[in-house]
C-alpha cells in the first residue's frame, strides 16, 4: 500500500490473516547527501507499532522535524527475509518495513548580508550548512561590520541522534562597538562602547522522543571602552560565569502544508560576576499550534523571564518571552509575554514554506530603564 500527497489519513486495516503485522524496519530513499542512519533515526520510533494503526502524517511531521528532508511518500511493505535491516524479535516475514521516499532540502548556503535598521547599515557574509557531514549537525560562521562595530560568531551544534543519545553545542562571539538598550518605542536609554566575547558549551541528552535535558557553561567578558557619546553606562566591564540546566518537551505534527508544534521548556540559570556577587534567572517558554483544517492553522506562544538582581550588562531583551513585539534593544530583567495568531500556508519551495502570519500581543516588562510597563499590538 502506497501513500502520496499532502493529506493522508490513517493506514487501512492490515489483512485478518496476519492482524498483529508489525513494523519491523525502516527503510529511506532519495538521500544524496544525507547519511542513511540520520535519515532513518527519527523513523525508529515507529517500530513495533501495528502496521494498521500507523499515521502516515505522524511518519511526515517525524521527517520533516529533523528540518533537512521532504517526505515525498510513505508505504507499507511485507518484509523479504533476505533483506531486513533492523528487526525485533518474532517471525521476520511476519513484519512489515516502513519505507519512505524523500527530498533533500537545501542546507548549505552561503551568501552576502546587508540590512538597514534604526542603528544603521550592516554588511558582511555568512556561511551556514544544517546538514554538515550529512549528519544533521550544524555549522554557522557570519561575519558583520557596521557603523564601526565589528561581529563575529561560530556556531557547531551537534544534536542528539535520537532517545539515549548525546548532543552538544559549542559556540563563540566576538563584538567590539556601541551597545545600546532602548525603551518600548525604540528610544535611546542607555549607550556605550563595549567589547564584548562570549564562549558557551551546551551538552544535551535525549531522553525520549519528546523529552530532552541539556546543561549550558558559558563564559562572557565585557570590557568598556572609553569612547564614543556614553549614556547611563555602567560602572565597569566585568567577567561572568553562567551555568544551568535546561528541560524541555516538543511534540510535532502534519497537515500536509504546515508543521506544527507543541512544546514547553524550563530553564534555570545560576550567574556569578567573578570576584563579586552571583544571581539567579529563571525563564519558561510554550508553544501550542492547531490546524484549524489544513494550511490554516492556530498559534499560541507564551513565555517569561525572572531576573530580578542582574546587574546593566546582564540585562536580557524580549526574545526569552518568545514574542517579539518589543523592540531587539529593549532591556529589562522580567518579562510576561503572549502571542495568539493565524497562519495561512502561501507556497513551498526546495528550501522552505512561505506562510502569511497574523498576531495580536501583549508584553509586561520591569527594569531599572523601562520601569513597569505593558504593551501590546
Amino acid at each position: 500500500m502506497s501513500f502520496t500527497g499532502i493529506a493522508v489519513p490513517v493506514f487501512s486495516q492490515a489483512d485478518p490473516a496476519q492482524p498483529e503485522a508489525a513494523i519491523t524496519t525502516v527503510r529511506v530513499t532519495g538521500l544524496k547527501r544525507t547519511k542513511l542512519r540520520t535519515a532513518e533515526e527519527p523513523l525508529r520510533r515507529f517500530i513495533g507499532t501495528a502496521a494498521a494503526a500507523l499515521d502516515a502524517d505522524e511518519v511526515k511531521a517525524a521527517v520533516l522535524d529533523q528540518g533537512i528532508l521532504e517526505p515525498l511518500s510513505v508505504s507499507i511493505e511485507d518484509n523479504i527475509k533476505d533483506n531486513i535491516q533492523d528487526t525485533i524479535a518474532g517471525d521476520e516475514s511476519k513484519g512489515k518495513t516502513l519505507v519512505v521516499e524523500v527530498r533533500e532540502k537545501w542546507a548549505l548556503f552561503g551568501l552576502p548580508v546587508f540590512f538597514a535598521g534604526s542603528s544603521g547599515i550592516a554588511a558582511g557574509a555568512a556561511l551556514f550548512d544544517g546538514n554538515a557531514f550529512g549528519l544533521r549537525h550544524t555549522i554557522a560562521l557570519m561575519g558583520l561590520y557596521q557603523s564601526g562595530s565589528w561581529l563575529a560568531m561560530a556556531m557547531y551544534m551537534a544534536p542528539a541522534g535520537g532517545p539515549g543519545h548525546f548532543g552538544w553545542t559549542l559556540a563563540t562571539i566576538f563584538n567590539e562597538g556601541e551597545l545600546r538598550h532602548s525603551g518600548a518605542n525604540d528610544e535611546t536609554l542607555r549607550r556605550f562602547d563595549q567589547r564584548f566575547i562570549a564562549a558557551t558549551f551546551s551538552p544535551q541528552y535525549q531522553i525520549s522522543d519528546a523529552l530532552s535535558a541539556s546543561w549550558k557553561v558559558s563564559y562572557l567578558n565585557t570590557m568598556l571602552l572609553d569612547r564614543g557619546s556614553p549614556l547611563d553606562a555602567p560602572d565597569s566591564g566585568a567577567q561572568f560565569i553562567e551555568t544551568g540546566p535546561e528541560l524541555s518537551i516538543r511534540k510535532t505534527g502534519w497537515d500536509g502544508y504546515l508543521l506544527s508544534e507543541e512544546s514547553a521548556s524550563l530553564k534555570y540559570r545560576l550567574t556569578t560576576d567573578i570576584g563579586a556577587s552571583f544571581w539567579h534567572s529563571v525563564a519558561v517558554q510554550g508553544v501550542y499550534e492547531k490546524s484549524l483544517v489544513p494550511g490554516f492553522r492556530l498559534s499560541l506562544r507564551g513565555g517569561g523571564l525572572w531576573k530580578p538582581d542582574a546587574p546593566p550588562l546582564q540585562e536580557n531583551g524580549p526574545n526569552e518571552t518568545g514574542v517579539n513585539l518589543l523592540p531587539t534593544s529593549f532591556s529589562a530583567r522580567h518579562y510576561a509575554g503572549l502571542s495568539l495568531g493565524l497562519e495561512k500556508y502561501l507556497y513551498r519551495f526546495s528550501f522552505g514554506t512561505v506562510s502569511l502570519l497574523g498576531a495580536g500581543q501583549a508584553v509586561y516588562s520591569d527594569g531599572p530603564l523601562s520601569g513597569s510597563r505593558f504593551d501590546y499590538g
